[in-house]
């Protein structure tokens, strides 16, 4: 007991350079920033004993505070992993950082497909370096963006998330692939359901690519907005404002 309560207090050592003000150690505020890494398919490095495999997150279990990872590409790498002792995961999806270290996984099955199960870490850093909050939207009625391409035909994409400062869009659309940063996208319409339509310049800064686990290619395109009227900014803060109290709701009923 005495040696888990010392490795405990060495795990939360190891992201020796982050901000103590982004540490979650609330099984349900550490539960949310996993979901967001589900949510977002976004790639996570897990570090252990001078290996490392690639992996994503594939289930989030708040109430017995555990969660599911995909196993890696490398045979020997998944048969090492149970043995080690100390997991270290890192991620940095859109420029927020994910970094948080847990004890022990075992072999498990999901969708059958092998994977790993770990309890949730007693820290998990989750730093978020914007200049603007940003916020899930809603899976079921998905918020849109709609405009003309470059080449001058039109899209239809869905939003991933939101903030006062820009969004991010996903698709399976290849043309959004070949995107490079600095690409203007102008008089997109945001269908942003209740809330009505806004009509503004969007500018790519982030643009990737995601492979899903049935192998499927995914783009998620960050974007900056290039200008915020007064009237679109209000709006935006309200969206903002009721997005993030639903989520924070849903998340105590967990």
């Amino acid at each position: 007991m005495i040696a888990d309560l010392q490795l405990e207090a060495d795990v939360a050592e190891t992201i020796h350079d982050a901000d103590s003000s982004f540490a979650q150690s609330h099984p349900l505020q550490i539960a949310v920033c996993l979901r967001h890494l589900v949510a977002g398919q976004d790639f996570v490095t897990v570090e252990f004993d001078d290996r490392q495999i690639v992996t994503q997150i594939l289930d989030v279990d708040s109430r017995n505070a555990r969660f599911i990872f995909d196993a890696g590409s490398v045979a020997d790498d998944n048969h090492a992993l149970p043995g080690a002792r100390r997991l270290t995961f890192r991620s940095l999806p859109g420029g927020i950082r994910t970094d948080f270290t847990t004890l022990d996984a075992k072999p498990v099955v999901f969708d059958g497909l092998p994977a790993f199960e770990a309890p949730f870490p007693s820290l998990l850093y989750y730093v978020q370096r914007r200049e603007f909050f940003r916020v899930q939207t809603p899976v079921l009625d998905p918020y849109t963006a709609s405009g003309a391409h470059e080449d001058g035909v039109s899209f239809r994409l869905e939003l991933q998330d939101l903030s006062l400062g820009g969004i991010a869009l996903k698709t399976a659309d290849v043309r959004f692939g070949s995107l490079e940063s600095g690409t203007v996208l102008r008089d997109v319409a945001l269908q942003l359901g209740a809330f009505g339509t806004l009509r503004l310049d969007l500018e790519i800064v982030a643009p990737r690519q995601l492979t899903t686990p049935k192998g499927d290619q995914r783009y998620v395109i960050g974007c900056r907005f290039v200008e915020t009227p007064g009237s679109a900014e209000r709006t935006l803060q309200r969206v903002v404002t009721q997005l993030e109290t639903k989520r924070q709701s849903l998340a105590t009923r967990r």
